[in-house]
């Protein structure tokens, strides 16, 4: 027959001290000396070994802190996805802070008892799991979307610059017909890439064609259904800014398969600088997002929060455009 479990109470009743005094000892937090030997012997005597919602009494500290990413299709093909907890996980790990990280489907499952603080990889479908965070007041930090609420803080990318000076780019090299494969556009990043895409046509008086403009949800498959319809149409373009640079990788490959040459029939932009998406005898042409930086300060912020300095801070970080082989003059 299993023995039942020896809690925090038993101890705190062996050793003749209250709760809140077992928890200092757990936490390392200064006792007087009577005390100390007092508890330590309960706890060996007792065999206690302290939860983590015994170290949670007292203001006491896990070092273990949430990643909380939304759960899609494809998650952990995602470059952006993989990049976000390498980086995230590298960060904690340079502070001795382990990595909880939870992927977030429809049901709300996430513990937050088990971490000291909470990163949330934007808000996708999950927005009741975000509120009720907020209601246990939670520290927590929001990646990759703008929060208007003045006291949470958050880290993102100024992308509707980077979509814009993409487009620009393309423009200045002559293009005109310019498509544009969006992403998910319940996301904030992706319908901040189109309004930068028809902000761009719109500045240099290029009028908008709605059936350049398709929908991928940042999906290979989805991008080569749209293909197959883009190339369908009378007058092709001779340009596309894709959402992400694996969304511009389809086009790649259906550029090699149709016999379209690039850059010289087709000019091409991603967006994210992934690696993978350099190799072979073309270099893609994209927009830098930097990852790193990004998932560095919001580990930082929310450090800085669970250590009781309550500042909220909004920052939002610059893209850059990587040129390389995937853009010509026309």
């Amino acid at each position: 027959m299993q023995l039942p479990r020896v809690t925090i109470k038993d101890v705190a009743k062996k050793a003749g001290v209250s709760i809140a005094t077992v928890s200092r000892f757990i936490n390392n937090i200064n006792l007087k000396e009577s005390n100390h030997i007092k508890v330590n012997s309960a706890i060996k005597d007792l065999k206690f070994k302290p939860s983590i919602y015994a170290r949670r009494l007292a203001g006491g500290k896990l070092d273990s802190y949430g990643l909380i990413i939304p759960g899609y299709e494809g998650i952990f093909y995602s470059f952006y996805a993989l990049e976000i907890i390498r980086e995230v996980a590298a960060a904690l790990n340079r502070k001795s802070i382990d990595l909880h990280l939870h992927v977030s489907w429809i049901k709300d499952s996430f513990k937050s008892s088990l971490v000291d603080g909470v990163i949330i990889a934007d808000i996708v479908d999950n927005e009741k799991q975000f509120k009720r965070l907020l209601r246990e007041k939670i520290p927590l930090v929001v990646l990759n979307r703008k929060i208007k609420e003045k006291n949470i803080s958050y880290v993102a990318i100024d992308n509707f610059k980077g979509a814009y000076d993409a487009v620009e780019f393309l423009i200045n090299h002559g293009h005109t017909r310019i498509a544009h494969f969006a992403g998910d556009l319940r996301v904030q990043c992706a319908k901040e890439r189109l309004d930068g895409y028809k902000s761009s046509l719109e500045k240099n008086k290029i009028k908008l064609k709605s059936s350049y403009v398709k929908i991928t949800n940042f999906s290979r498959e989805e991008a080569r259904i749209k293909l197959e319809e883009l190339f369908a149409e009378k007058v092709c373009p001779t340009a596309i800014f894709c959402c992400s640079d694996e969304v511009a990788r389809e086009v790649l490959n259906f550029a090699e398969e149709k016999g379209i040459g690039i850059p010289k029939d087709l000019s091409l932009i991603g967006f994210d600088d992934n690696p993978h998406c350099i190799n072979g005898n073309l270099m893609l042409t994209t927009v830098r997002q930097p990852i790193k930086e990004m998932t560095k300060i919001a580990v930082d912020i929310l450090r800085d929060i669970i250590s009781g300095n309550e500042v909220v801070r909004k920052v939002v970080l610059e893209t850059e455009m990587v040129i390389r082989d995937t853009v010509s003059f026309i």
